[in-house]
């Protein structure tokens, strides 16, 4: 784990231009970042993608790759994994199947993936069994382009498919293909009640992402501003060998105004936590005031 393993995410960049928030990344220092495809930044729907040569454009001018595409997905977005009837479902695979050429063509590693949604007028395992479905259709999709699936839980306010640890290896079971790996999300996992370890306990070295966020204990706040333990959770990654990167999904209103202010917060903790792995130690960096 380096500077270069923390991953700015465009989401908390919602009010800026795209081109803004590539400059941020490289003021910062840091030159990988995970891309949600909101329309106001790259558009993608199921009938329309944008085309990558403005991506690669940004990408190239500000040194920054793409580790991670991560589609608008979740209830009421129309992109539901789990979509019911034959117009939603088509629309899904449609818009995925965009999202996957557009990490092939960015030559991006990564496309993040949910269970889906279910609607509260069905059994859960019927929603379940369609977002198998939809998930091994599109894990072949990307296999034949070189790209990865990384699947996270969502929490039960949001969907009842896949909020934890068991339902989400029950779906990896049963889609059983080697594309299909896992995120660890902090706000859903906290959410569970659930920690860094027991996704390695379950997952292993198929946990290849992480949307790494702070919370009270959910939230996906800025780092420093909730109540988790960045150190302790970076130690657990270390002691299961993790290699992937650590995306800030800022999700919380507060990052909005000054994204970066906020960024740049985050890495100075980390660095700090780094530095205590570095030399054993053991305490908490303390929290700054704002």
């Amino acid at each position: 784990m380096d500077a270069q393993s923390l991953y700015p995410m465009n989401i908390c960049y919602r009010y800026f231009d795209l081109e803004g928030f590539f400059a941020s990344c490289a003021r910062l220092g840091l030159h990988s970042a995970e891309l949600w495809l909101c329309p106001q930044h790259v558009l993608v729907n199921g009938q329309f993608s944008e085309g990558p040569e403005r991506l690669l454009r940004l990408m190239d001018a500000y040194g920054v790759r793409l580790a991670c595409l991560c589609g608008e997905q979740n209830n009421p977005k129309p992109n539901n994994i789990a979509a019911r009837g034959e117009l939603l479902t088509g629309n899904t695979r449609s818009y995925f199947e965009k999202v996957i050429d557009l990490a092939q063509a960015t030559s991006c590693p990564k496309v993040l993936v949910t269970p889906g949604w279910n609607y509260y007028d069905e059994p859960v395992d019927h929603a379940r069994k369609r977002s198998v479905t939809m998930l091994r259709g599109l894990a072949d999709y990307a296999a034949e382009r070189g790209v990865d699936l990384v699947l996270e839980s969502i929490w039960t306010k949001s969907s009842e498919v896949g909020p934890d640890i068991a339902s989400l290896a029950l779906i990896k079971e049963l889609v059983n293909r080697d594309n299909l790996l896992v995120t660890i999300d902090f706000g859903a996992m906290s959410a569970a009640g659930e920690t860094v370890d027991d996704w390695f306990e379950a997952f292993g070295d198929d946990v290849a992402h992480c949307h790494f966020v702070d919370g009270t204990p959910t939230g996906h706040m800025p780092w420093g501003h909730g109540e988790l333990d960045m150190l302790e959770s970076l130690r657990a990654f270390e002691r299961h060998g993790y290699r992937g990167g650590f995306s800030l999904e800022y999700v919380h209103p507060m990052s909005f105004r000054d994204p970066e202010s906020y960024i740049r917060e985050t890495r100075e903790l980390y660095e700090d936590c780094l530095d205590q792995l570095a030399h054993g130690k053991n305490s908490r960096p303390e929290k700054e005031e704002r």
